[in-house]
């Protein structure tokens, strides 16, 4: 696709729809994620697995922060 899309092979219509679709899909698969964690099979899990996710989750959103400073310093 990146390729296409790079020779203008993919009409700007059809680009438009794939974008949005990518977006929904991305909103949809992110929400079937969340409704599949059992939070009694994580707590259950032990402390090691909560630190591990504790620290994924500020990892990513200290990366997100990161970027949001970035975008908005140009």
């Amino acid at each position: 696709m990146m390729g296409l899309r790079s020779f203008d092979l993919i009409p700007p219509q059809a680009a438009t729809v794939a974008r949005e679709s990518s977006s929904v899909l991305t909103l949809v698969s992110m929400a079937a994620l969340g409704l599949s964690v059992n939070m009694r099979t994580d707590f259950a899990s032990g402390g090691r697995v909560l630190l591990a996710g504790l620290l994924s989750m500020l990892a990513l959103a200290f990366m997100s922060a990161i970027g949001l400073m970035i975008l908005h310093a140009n």
